[in-house]
């Protein structure tokens, strides 16, 4: 059965919802720009009857309040941060797509007590020294999203009609399918959900690059991490440039790479029984 809850951090009301028994092995999971923590929702029950889950939405997303100018990585930590000292009596094992992954990850770094194990899905953890090349690349994704979001608001949309036009866009190099023919059902629900609530000043941190300024990768991290990456030809967020480089400042650091995923390896039809055999692994070995 799923709990709802709300709490407060710094003054800004953050949505929870809860799952499994309240003494069970404590996961928190954590989205990406524009999502929520329904993106979650569909995690198979065998993985979470015997654990605490923990689904956030970050501040600006989802159900949690707006906070206009206060969308990096420090700020959305903090906020981790107070859900786990709230919610949770022992250290967690973190899991976070893309956005999430980088609060993961600085979790890691800063708050190591909370924190059992993170694994950590195609996070952008080298977007604040990315050639411009590649950072165009990415800044054109979110203005796309932006456009999408707009768009959807001034035709007055629902949420089943933005995932139908969310089905019909193609993001890549020419001959990219559809989403739809790319992204799960729910991945595309999850996905309209998360543009109707979105504040659109989170991706405008994205674009300028304000959100993700203070990751850095060099401070250690001493807690077990598997990072699981998406295809460079299909848009990874953590290329294989990134990995080299950050085998070079963690070397503890596992890395798996999903040929032909693209970004959102979750919700990607072909790869999402991928994944879960990942997270059942992990989570066998860490949430026990």
């Amino acid at each position: 059965m799923v709990a709802e809850r709300r709490i407060e951090s710094d003054g800004v009301g953050l949505h929870l919802e809860l799952e499994g028994p309240e003494d069970g092995a404590a996961v928190l999971f954590l989205h990406g720009v524009g999502s929520s923590g329904r993106t979650w929702e569909w995690v198979p029950h065998e993985l979470t009857r015997a654990r605490r889950l923990v689904r956030v939405d970050l501040r600006g997303h989802g159900r949690s309040d707006h906070a206009p100018g206060t969308y990096v990585v420090p700020r959305y930590g903090a906020d981790v941060v107070a859900v786990l000292n709230s919610i949770v009596s022992r250290p967690a094992v973190v899991v976070g797509n893309s956005l999430g992954g980088v609060i993961a990850w600085w979790l890691a770094q800063n708050h190591p007590d909370l924190v059992t194990a993170a694994l950590l899905e195609d996070p952008p953890l080298f977007a604040g020294d990315t050639p411009e090349a590649e950072a165009g690349r990415f800044r054109d994704v979110f203005h796309a999203v932006r456009a999408v979001i707009l768009e959807s608001r001034e035709r007055g949309l629902s949420e089943e009609e933005t995932a139908e036009h969310i089905a019909t866009i193609r993001w890549g190099p020419a001959g990219t399918p559809p989403l739809g023919e790319l992204l799960t059902e729910d991945g595309l629900a999850t996905l309209a959900f998360g543009y109707h609530r979105l504040d659109i000043g989170v991706i405008d941190g994205a674009i300028d690059g304000s959100t993700l300024a203070a990751v850095e990768t060099r401070s250690p991290v001493n807690l077990p991490v598997l990072l699981v990456a998406a295809d460079d030809a299909a848009g990874a967020a953590f290329s294989t440039g990134d990995e080299e480089r950050l085998a070079e400042r963690q070397p503890t650091v596992e890395v798996v790479r999903i040929p032909g995923s693209g970004h959102r390896i979750h919700d990607m039809r072909a790869y999402r029984e991928t994944f879960a055999g990942h997270l059942r692994r992990f989570l066998d070995t860490y949430a026990r």
